[in-house]
C-alpha cells in the first residue's frame, strides 16, 4: 500500500545550544552557598567554566535581594543562575488562592531589575512526597491539576509585572512516589515553560532501601515520558553514590549516555555536597577517580561540536497528504542564521540565507540517532537531501560550522 504522510513543523526553541555544564557547588559547612569562592574552587576541580550555576531559594525566607548576591556572582563569572525556587510552607491550592502573591511579585520585580537572564524553576519534583506541594505528599490536597494552575499561576504575575529575562524551568523527578503522582501529569503546558528537566539520583547503598542503579535504569523511565513534551530538556540535578558499585564508572556511563540515547540532553548540573547522616555522599570529589571521569566526560561533550552551533525542528507525520514548513534562526559567532525547513515527498529541504557549512541530524524522541548528513557546503539559496522516512516524530538538528 502507498502510504502518503502529513508533516507538520514546529520549531523547538533551541537555538545554539552547545552542551552545558553547571553545578550546586557546595563547599565548607553545613549551608554552603554558590558565593564566588566556592564557585570557583568548584571550577578549579572540574578544570573548566561552569555555564550554570544552581541556587535554592526558599518562599519567604530567601527574598530577591538574598537571592541578588548569587546572581551577581553568576554574572560575573560568565554563567546563568539557575533558582531552585522552593515553595516551602504552601501547598498548591494556596498557591493558587494567591497566598504567596506579594512575595511572589515582589521577586519578580527584583527579577526584572536585575536585567540578565536567570532561570527559574518552582515546584520541582512535584511528583513526589517530601514537598508541600507535592502530589504524593500525605493530606496535602495536591493534584496534578491544581499543581500545574499553581505554576502558572507564578508565570502570570511575572508576566503581569513585564518580567522578560526568565527562563521557565519544569522539573520532573526520574520516579514516582506517593499516591496519585506521574511523571508528566503536573506539566503546565508550553505556554508557561522554556525548558524541561530531571532530577535523579543513584543513592547506591547508602540507605536500608536503596540499591546501585545505572544512570539509565534512574533516568530512562522520566526521560521516555518527556519524549512528547517539545521543550530543550537537561538534568537539573544529578549525583551518585559510591556505596555499592563503582561512582567514576557511573559518570563516564551517564557521559555515553548523553552522546548516545539520551542525545535530547543539552545540560547536566551535578549536586556537589555530601549530606550527614549519611543522606548521600553526593559531593563530586569523594574520589580523584571520580572527578576524573567527570572532566574526561565534559571534554568528550565539548569536542562532540567544538566547532559547531545547532537549532532544531519537531517533524510530526499522520497518514495524510500535505507539508509545511517553518523558520528559525541560530547565532554562530555574532552572525544571525536564517533557514528554513519543509518535508516534502520524502525530501527535506533546506533554505538559508548565507553560506555556511553545516550537517543536519535526525534523531527521535527517545534521543537514539537516525540518520545524518555529511558536514557540507551550502550556499545561500534552496538544497534538497533526501532523508529516510521515520514514520514518527523526529528532530532535525542542524548543526552550523562557525
Amino acid at each position: 500500500m502507498n502510504k502518503k504522510f502529513l508533516f507538520s513543523m514546529v520549531l523547538a526553541p533551541v537555538a545554539a545550544m552547545a552542551f552545558q555544564v553547571g553545578a550546586w557547588v557546595g563547599g565548607p559547612g553545613q549551608y554552603p552557598q554558590p558565593t564566588q569562592q566556592n564557585v570557583q574552587a568548584f571550577q578549579d576541580l572540574q578544570g573548566t567554566h561552569l555555564d550554570l550555576i544552581s541556587y535554592f531559594a526558599l518562599f519567604d525566607i530567601n527574598d530577591w535581594n538574598a537571592t541578588a548576591q548569587y546572581a551577581n556572582v553568576a554574572k560575573n563569572n560568565g554563567s546563568t543562575l539557575v533558582v531552585t525556587w522552593m515553595a516551602n510552607g504552601y501547598n498548591a491550592q494556596e498557591l493558587v488562592n494567591g497566598k504567596a502573591d506579594n512575595y511572589i511579585r515582589e521577586y519578580a520585580k527584583g527579577v526584572k531589575g536585575f536585567g540578565d537572564e536567570i532561570w527559574l524553576r518552582p515546584l520541582h519534583e512535584a511528583n513526589g512526597d517530601w514537598y508541600d506541594w507535592g502530589v504524593g505528599k500525605s493530606g496535602a490536597g495536591n493534584t496534578d491539576a491544581n499543581v500545574a494552575e499553581a505554576f502558572r499561576h507564578i508565570v502570570k504575575i511575572f508576566k503581569e509585572e513585564g518580567v522578560t529575562n526568565v527562563k521557565w524551568v519544569w522539573t520532573t523527578n526520574a520516579s514516582n512516589q506517593g499516591s496519585g503522582t506521574t511523571l508528566t501529569g503536573n506539566y503546565p503546558g508550553d505556554e508557561y515553560v522554556d525548558y524541561i528537566s530531571i532530577d535523579g539520583y543513584n543513592w547506591g547503598t547508602c540507605q536500608s532501601w536503596s540499591s546501585w542503579q545505572t544512570f539509565s535504569q534512574v533516568f530512562k523511565k522520566a526521560y521516555n515520558a518527556l519524549a512528547n513534551i517539545n521543550k530543550p530538556l537537561f538534568i537539573a540535578e544529578i549525583s551518585s553514590s559510591e556505596r555499592g558499585g563503582n561512582k567514576a564508572e557511573w559518570i563516564t556511563d551517564m557521559f555515553e549516555h548523553f552522546a548516545t540515547d539520551f542525545s535530547r540532553v543539552f545540560a547536566v548540573m551535578w549536586f556537589s555536597q555530601s549530606k550527614e547522616a549519611n543522606e548521600g555522599d553526593w559531593a563530586l570529589n569523594t574520589s580523584q577517580a571520580a572527578v576524573d571521569a567527570w572532566k574526561a566526560g565534559i571534554a568528550k561533550m565539548k569536542a562532540m561540536a567544538p566547532e559547531s552551533s545547532s537549532s532544531e525542528a519537531v517533524i510530526e507525520s499522520s497518514s495524510s497528504v500535505n507539508s509545511s514548513s517553518s523558520t528559525t534562526a541560530i547565532r554562530t559567532g555574532g552572525i544571525t542564521d536564517k533557514f528554513s525547513f519543509r518535508q516534502q515527498g520524502g525530501k527535506l529541504l533546506l533554505q538559508v540565507d548565507r553560506a555556511m557549512t553545516a550537517s543536519v541530524v535526525q534523531f527521535d524522541y527517545q534521543g537514539r540517532i537516525l540518520w545524518q548528513s555529511a558536514m557540507q557546503k551550502f550556499t545561500p539559496g534552496k538544497h534538497t537531501l533526501d532523508v529516510p522516512e521515520a514514520g514518527t516524530r523526529s528532530i532535525y538538528r542542524l548543526n552550523v560550522q562557525r
